[in-house]
């Protein structure tokens, strides 16, 4: 006995015509007759009672009946269970990332994988930059989510690890809010500013942006170290000092800072998920790195940062010089 024989079993007890459920299962008379009659003789009872006008269902038939619908779901759900771990949409998936990422990043991300695979167990691991890279190489998660330091992927998280880049965006300076706060900074005019900056041991990338940026322009800054971005954006809205940071930390300044682009151009910040090159991924690790890849990559400057249009001649070309 084996579940074609039981599918098509069913399918006569339910028509109760051999002719009605050879048409259902999209089969000629036949080889249904002759899988009835093979089920019977393997069970040593007849299942049906024939008459011209179809079957009737024998004492014995109906008893296969009931413990044939249990086994079919059974086996139905189970299969359906299957492919849903096996498309990722099932199963658990061990994240770490750096706080920063909580805020920016990682929301979107998470609302679109939850609502794909509402099954999937989800642990989250929040730590600084280095620390998430250790849970991902020693296997206590699957995937991780960073800031990379400038030179992005290229910038050193050890041979072991493979780097996707999931977004980028452009440094903004962060400044106390005031009516005097020009439309775009030169980092060299606050080169006599303290600069709030992002831990180095829980950042990693972001410090290093910072310092970047200011070097660029032409001066080391004085750092004044935090924990948290949301402590360097709260300290520069209470006049202590400025800093650069990547311009999703508009969400977080409230009403004492501003963000502002930049007049020099620096690297952008990449955020990236790591995982462990030696190992495939695991199907819901597969699947979250699918969706993250496919985000289109978003417009975090918003139209008030727009470079500005470049001022055109009575004809609508641009002017020379």
């Amino acid at each position: 006995m084996d579940l074609r024989q039981l599918r098509y079993f069913l399918a006569v007890a339910e028509e109760r015509s051999v002719t009605r459920a050879a048409t259902r299962l999209h089969l000629t008379q036949p080889p249904l007759s002759a899988q009835l009659a093979r089920l019977e003789h393997e069970l040593g009872v007849d299942l049906f009672v024939r008459h011209r006008r179809g079957v009737d269902l024998t004492e014995a038939g109906r008893h296969l009946v009931e413990h044939a619908r249990r086994v079919l779901h059974d086996v139905d759900v189970a299969a359906a269970a299957v492919r849903r771990t096996g498309q990722g949409r099932s199963g658990r998936l061990a994240l770490a990332f750096v706080p920063a990422s909580a805020w920016s990043v990682l929301p979107p991300l998470l609302r679109r994988f939850a609502a794909s695979s509402p099954e999937v167990e989800l642990r989250f691991l929040e730590a600084g930059t280095d620390t998430v890279a250790e849970h991902v190489r020693a296997g206590r998660a699957d995937l991780g989510l960073v800031h990379l330091p400038p030179g992005g992927a290229a910038g050193g998280v050890g041979p072991d690890l493979d780097v996707a880049v999931v977004r980028r965006e452009p440094m903004v300076a962060v400044l106390p809010r005031g009516d005097d706060v020009p439309e775009r900074i030169d980092l060299a005019a606050l080169a006599g500013e303290p600069f709030l900056c992002p831990a180095r041991e829980v950042w990693g990338g972001l410090a290093a942006h910072l310092v970047g940026a200011c070097g660029l322009s032409g001066f080391e800054p004085t750092l004044r170290e935090v924990d948290l971005v949301q402590t360097a954006v709260a300290l520069v809205g209470a006049g202590l000092g400025v800093s650069v940071l990547p311009a999703s930390a508009e969400q977080v300044c409230g009403p004492d800072a501003v963000t502002r682009p930049l007049t020099r151009h620096v690297p952008v910040v990449e955020t990236g998920l790591l995982r462990r090159r030696a190992d495939a991924p695991t199907p819901a690790a597969r699947h979250f790195l699918r969706l993250a890849l496919a985000t289109p990559e978003p417009d975090v400057l918003g139209p008030a940062f727009a470079r500005p249009a470049r001022p055109t001649t009575p004809t609508g070309g641009p002017s020379a010089g």
